[in-house]
C-alpha cells in the first residue's frame, strides 16, 4: 500500500468555512500524489485536495494534474450529501513561475481547470450556469491546494456587471480562461438567510486591471465592485450605473465575513484602515498575504455576505 502524500502547505479556507463542520476531515479516494479529505455537515460538503510537490512538475503535467485534481474534487462532492458547488479556494505554488510559449504557471492551471469543468458541466455552454465562484493565488511552497464548498442545493452564480465573466476573457490571458462566476448566491434556507458567496475580487474593470500603481485607488475600486456584486444578487437592483458613497456602504453593510490578500506586507495597514471605513464594524476580516493572479494587482478581496431575506 503506497503511503499518502504529506501536504506541506499551510494554506486553508477562511476561518467562517471550519466553522460550518465539527470534527476532523476524513480521507477520501486515493490519489498518486495527492490527499483528498472531505468534511460533512447537514448542509455543505468541503473537498480539499493537495497535490504534493505540484512546483516540480513540467507545464504540461502540471495542466494535466491540475485537471486531475479538479476530476478529484467533483467525484469527492458528488459521493456526498452536498454535490453543487458553491465556492472554491486554489493555492498555486509559485503561481507567476515561467511556464513556456509566454505562458505562468496560473495560465496553465487554468488550461487544466478548463478542460476539468468542460467534462464536469457537460460543455463550455454551462459554465455561465454552472461554474461557482472562487479565487486563486499564490504561496511560496510547492504544493497545489484546493478547497471546494458544496451545498445540498444549487447556488445562482452572480456576474458582476462592470466586468467581462472571466470565461470569456480573450486570449491574452492565456489560451484557455479563468472559469469561475464573480460570486454564488444562495436563497434563504429554513432558518438560515439567503448567503452570497463573493469570490476574489480586485481592480478590474472589463477585464482589464486598472489603477496598477495606486494602492489606494485599487482597494477603492474593488470596495466598488464589492458592492455592485451585491447589488447584482438583488433581482430587482439596477445595472452597471455607479452609485453614491451612502449607496455603496448599504451594500457593503450586508458582509459578513472578508479575506483580503495583500500582495505586500508593507501595505497591510494602510488597506485594513480602508476596510475599516468601508465596512460594518462587525464584519470579520482576515488579512493574507500571497501573490495575487495577476502581477501588477495589489490587494484582492473576498467574502461571505446575507443576501435578501
Amino acid at each position: 500500500m503506497s503511503e499518502t502524500p504529506v501536504c506541506t502547505a499551510h494554506v486553508d479556507p477562511p476561518p467562517w468555512v471550519a466553522e460550518l463542520f465539527v470534527g476532523d476531515p476524513e480521507p477520501a479516494e486515493a490519489q498518486a500524489g495527492a490527499s483528498i479529505h472531505v468534511s460533512d455537515s447537514n448542509e455543505f460538503r468541503l473537498a480539499s485536495v493537495c497535490l504534493v510537490d505540484a512546483a516540480l512538475l513540467k507545464p504540461a503535467d502540471f495542466e494535466r494534474r491540475t485537471a486531475d485534481v479538479y476530476r478529484a474534487v467533483a467525484r469527492a462532492l458528488q459521493a456526498g450529501p452536498a454535490p453543487y458547488p458553491v465556492r472554491i479556494w486554489n493555492h498555486l505554488p509559485q503561481i507567476h513561475a515561467p511556464a513556456g510559449e509566454g505562458l505562468d504557471r496560473y495560465m496553465n492551471f487554468n488550461a487544466g481547470r478548463f478542460k476539468a469543468y468542460s467534462d464536469w458541466f457537460g460543455g463550455t455552454s454551462a459554465f455561465e450556469r454552472l461554474v461557482p465562484t472562487a479565487s486563486a493565488v499564490g504561496h511560496q511552497g510547492k504544493d497545489l491546494v484546493v478547497h471546494a464548498l458544496g451545498s445540498r442545493s444549487p447556488g445562482v452564480a452572480i456576474a458582476n456587471p462592470r466586468q467581462v465573466a472571466p470565461y470569456h476573457y480573450s486570449r491574452r490571458f492565456g489560451p484557455r480562461p479563468p472559469c469561475f462566476a464573480r460570486a454564488t448566491a444562495l436563497p434563504v434556507d429554513g432558518g438560515r438567510p439567503g448567503l452570497i458567496f463573493v469570490g476574489g475580487t480586485a481592480s478590474i474593470r472589463g477585464e482589464d486591471s486598472i489603477h496598477p500603481q495606486s494602492l489606494v485607488r485599487q482597494t477603492q475600486e474593488t470596495f466598488d465592485n464589492l458592492a455592485h456584486l451585491i447589488r447584482a444578487s438583488n433581482r430587482a437592483s439596477g445595472g452597471a450605473e455607479d452609485f453614491s458613497a451612502g449607496e455603496r456602504a448599504e451594500w457593503l453593510e450586508r458582509f459578513r465575513e472578508l479575506r483580503v490578500y495583500h500582495m505586500r506586507e508593507a501595505d497591510r495597514l494602510a488597506i485594513a484602515a480602508m476596510v475599516e471605513e468601508a465596512f460594518s464594524p462587525t464584519v470579520r476580516v482576515e488579512y493574507v498575504q500571497a501573490d495575487l493572479c495577476r502581477a501588477e494587482l495589489l490587494v484582492e478581496i473576498e467574502g461571505l455576505a446575507h443576501g435578501s431575506e
